[in-house]
C-alpha cells in the first residue's frame, strides 16, 4: 500500500517539506505492484546494500588473490599489476567528479543500480584472455594428454625442452612469434578495471547517503556497522573462492602431471569471474526497484517544519567552496586515505607476501588472508557500530580511538618485520644491480638461459636450492619412487652429485602462526576505527553536500592511495625480485624474491604513510571539538549544523 502525503502544508510560518507520493514507491516504470511496497524498508535496504557492497570487495579480493597466478600466465611484473589495480581508481576518480554532484541530487538508487549493472559486465570482460589465448602452451607439457602427444608435436617438444632442460651445452628454443599477445592480456583487464571503476565509484557516492537520509541519526551508526559487517564478508568469500578455484588445474578437462603446491602451477584463475558477475547483475536489478524515498523516512520528513534558511545554490562551485573550507572534512579524508596508502600494499600484494616470506601455496596464502584477516575485521566493524549505538562517545572520542588504532597498526609493521622463514639458500651469487647471478663455473657450458621455467631442484644433503636441473649441471633424469624426478651428475654439487626436485623444506610454521594470530588482532582494532570515522564524515557537512562530501573523500582517497599505492607497492615488490622470468630478451614475471630486502621495503613503507595518517587524526581530534553526531530531540535528530 503506498503512501499518501499531502501535496503541501504548513505550519505556522515554516513550511514543511513534502515529498510526492510516486517518489515513495518501489518499483519501476509501470511495475510497481502492492505486494512489492513492503520491501521499501530501512532493513531490506541494507540488505542489498551489503550485499552490493560484498560483491565488489569480493570481486577485488578475488583479483588480488589470483594475481601472482595471472603474473605467470601472463608473464606480468608486479609493477604492471599495479597499473592494472590502478586503472580501477584513475576511472573511478573520472566518475566521481561526473556523476556525485548530479547523482546527489537525483534519484540515488536508480543511479547505483546502473553503476553496479557495469561493474557485472566487467567480470565478463575479465573473462576473455582465457577464452581467446587459452591454458598457455608452456603449461601443457605438465599434462598427461600432453605426453600422449609430444613426439608427434614438435613445438610442445621444444616447450618441454626449454622447461625441463637439463645440461647438455645446446642453447634453448624460443619462439617470440606469440609474444604481443601478453600485452593484449593487459589491456583487457585495464579496460574491465576500468569499466568496474565508472560503475563501482557510484556504491560510494549514493549508497551511503541514501542510508542516512532515510533513517533516524541515531540508529545509523549500527545500521552501517551491519552495512560494513556484510561487506566485510566479501573479502573472505572472493580469497576462499580463490583458493578454492587455484586448486584446480588452469585447464580443468586437462590431467596434470604436477600438484598445486609445485612453483610451476598455474591454476584456474579464471573460474570465479562468471559467477560474481551473475550475483552482481542480480543485486544491481534488486536496488533498481527501491524508491527516490522510503515511506517512513518521508513521513518523518512531512512532519518536520523546514528550517527558514537563506537560499542555497544548487551550483556545483558553492557546494565545492563549502565542502574545501570544511577542515574537519579535510583533516578527516586525508588521514583515512593515508591509512589505507599505508595497507595498500598488504591488501593487494598479501597473497604474494605469505608465497615469499612463509613458503606458503597461492591457494593456502588466500585462504589464510580471508578466513584471518577479513573475519577480525569484520567482528572489530560489528563491535565498533554495537558501542557506538549503546554508549554514543562523543566526536572527539572517536576521533581520539582513530587516532589510537592507526598507531597500533604503524607498531604492528615493525613486529611483522621479525616474523619470516630464513632465506632460502639459493645457488649463485649478487649482481651490481641486486638481481641474482645463477650461473657460476660449474655451470657455465650449460647454456640454460633467462628464459628457462623456474623448476627447483635441492640437493641430497638438503642444503641448497637450485633454479633448475640444468643451473645444478644436472645432465642425468630419472623417476624414482612415487613419481619423483632425480637428477645425477650435477657439476654444482659435491659428494654424490645428486639432486631431487622441489625446493629445500624449511620449517617456520610457528612464525607464520604468529604472522596470522598479530595480523587478525592488528586487523581487529583498526577495523573499529571506521564506523566513527564515516560517522564523522556525515555530520561535519550540510545534508544537501553529503553526496559530493563523499565524492571529494573518495577522490582525495583516489589520487593518495588508490592510484599511486599498487604502482607504488609493485615498484617496490620487484626491486626486490632476485630472478626474472624471461623470453626473447625481455623481462616477464618474478619468479624469486628476496625474502629479508621484502619485508623491510613493504612494512617501512606502509608504516611511514601510517604515520602520516595518524599525525593526521590529531588535526580531526582537534577540529570536533564542537561537532554534534547525537543531538536527538523527540527521538528525531535536529538538522546538523556545517561545521567549519
Amino acid at each position: 500500500m503506498s503512501l499518501r502525503l499531502p501535496k503541501s502544508n504548513k505550519m505556522g510560518d515554516k513550511t514543511l517539506d513534502v515529498v510526492p507520493v510516486e517518489d515513495t514507491i518501489c518499483g519501476v516504470w509501470f511495475f510497481k505492484p502492492k505486494w512489492l511496497q513492503i520491501f521499501a524498508s530501512k532493513k531490506v535496504y541494507v540488505l542489498v546494500y551489503g550485499l552490493l557492497g560484498l560483491n565488489q570487495f569480493m570481486l577485488s579480493s578475488y583479483f588480488n588473490g589470483t594475481l601472482t597466478t595471472m603474473e605467470k600466465r601472463f608473464k606480468f611484473s608486479s609493477q604492471m599489476s599495479g597499473i592494472i589495480s590502478s586503472t580501477w581508481d584513475l576511472f573511478s576518480l573520472i566518475s566521481f567528479m561526473v556523476t556525485s554532484h548530479m547523482a546527489g541530487r537525483g534519484h540515488r538508487t536508480r543511479w547505483l543500480a546502473i553503476g553496479s549493472f557495469f561493474v557485472g559486465l566487467s567480470c565478463f570482460v575479465r573473462l576473455l584472455p582465457h577464452v581467446i589465448y587459452g591454458p598457455g602452451e608452456e603449461i601443457l607439457q605438465y599434462t598427461v594428454e600432453y605426453g600422449n602427444n609430444v613426439n608427434s608435436t614438435s613445438l610442445l617438444s621444444n616447450i618441454s625442452r626449454q622447461n625441463e632442460k637439463i645440461c647438455d651445452g645446446q642453447p634453448l628454443y624460443e619462439d617470440c612469434d606469440n609474444e604481443q599477445f601478453w600485452n593484449v592480456a593487459a589491456f583487457i583487464l585495464c579496460a574491465a578495471h576500468a569499466m568496474l571503476g565508472l560503475g563501482g565509484s557510484l556504491y560510494w557516492t549514493c549508497g551511503a547517503a541514501y542510508l542516512d537520509d532515510n533513517v533516524r541519526k541515531n540508529a545509523v551508526p549500527l545500521l552501517l556497522a551491519i552495512v560494513q559487517c556484510i561487506r566485510m564478508s566479501g573479502p573472505m568469500m572472493g580469497y576462499m573462492l580463490s583458493a578454492y578455484t587455484l586448486t584446480y588445474f588452469i585447464e580443468p578437462n586437462l590431467t596434470p602431471t604436477i600438484t598445486n603446491e609445485d612453483p610451476r602451477w598455474i591454476g584456474a584463475w579464471w573460474m570465479g569471474w562468471t559467477p560474481i558477475g551473475i550475483t552482481c547483475i542480480v543485486f544491481s536489478i534488486m536496488m533498481m526497484f527501491f524508491p527516490r524515498m522510503l515511506p517512513r523516512a518521508a513521513a518523518r520528513k512531512a512532519k518536520e517544519p523546514k528550517e527558514k534558511v537563506e537560499q542555497i545554490s544548487t551550483d556545483f562551485k558553492t557546494s565545492l567552496k563549502r565542502i574545501l573550507a570544511n577542515k574537519i572534512l579535510v583533516f578527516n579524508s586525508a588521514s583515512n586515505s593515508f591509512f589505507v596508502l599505508g595497507l595498500i600494499g598488504y591488501w593487494t600484494f598479501m597473497p604474494k607476501y605469505m608465497e615469499t616470506q612463509f613458503r606458503q601455496t597461492a591457494a593456502n596464502s588466500n585462504f589464510a588472508s580471508g578466513a584471518i584477516g577479513i573475519l577480525s575485521s569484520g567482528l572489530g566493524i560489528v563491535t565498533s557500530g554495537i558501542v557506538i549505538s549503546k554508549f554514543k562517545p562523543s566526536a572527539r572520542s572517536l576521533a581520539m580511538w582513530n587516532f589510537i588504532t592507526e598507531a597500533l597498526e604503524v607498531v604492528g609493521h615493525f613486529v611483522y618485520i621479525f616474523l619470516g622463514c630464513a632465506s632460502e639458500d639459493l645457488h649463485g651469487q649478487w649482481n651490481a644491480d641486486k638481481t641474482w647471478n645463477l650461473t657460476m663455473d660449474c655451470n657455465v657450458g650449460c647454456n640454460c638461459g633467462k628464459s628457462m621455467s623456474y623448476n627447483p631442484v635441492c640437493s641430497f644433503d638438503r642444503s641448497t636450492t637450485f633454479y633448475s636441473p640444468c643451473y645444478a649441471g644436472c645432465t642425468l633424469e630419472t623417476v624414482i619412487d612415487g613419481g619423483i624426478k632425480a637428477y645425477s651428475n650435477c657439476t654444482c654439487i659435491g659428494g654424490s652429485g645428486t639432486a631431487t626436485e622441489g625446493v629445500c623444506p624449511v620449517d617456520c610454521g610457528y612464525d607464520f602462526i604468529i604472522f596470522l594470530a598479530l595480523m587478525g588482532v592488528m586487523r581487529f582494532f583498526s577495523s573499529t576505527g571506521r564506523s566513527g570515522n564515516t560517522i564523522i564524515q556525515f555530520r561535519c557537512v550540510k545534508q544537501e553536500d553529503k553526496s559530493l562530501s563523499l565524492g571529494f573523500a573518495e577522490v582525495v582517497m583516489a589520487l593518495v592511495a588508490f592510484m599511486p599505492g599498487p604502482i607504488l607497492y609493485g615498484t617496490i615488490v620487484d626491486a626486490t625480485c632476485m630472478v626474472w622470468g624471461g623470453k626473447c630478451g625481455t623481462n616477464g614475471n618474478c619468479w624469486l624474491y628476496d625474502g629479508m630486502r621484502l619485508k623491510y621495503y613493504l612494512n617501512f613503507t606502509g608504516a611511514s604513510f601510517l604515520l602520516i595518517g595518524t599525525i593526521l587524526d590529531i588535526g580531526v581530534w582537534y577540529h570536533v571539538k564542537d561537532l554534534k553526531i547525537y543531538d536527538v530531540s523527540d527521538g528525531d535528530e535536529k538538522p546538523a549544523r556545517e561545521q567549519q
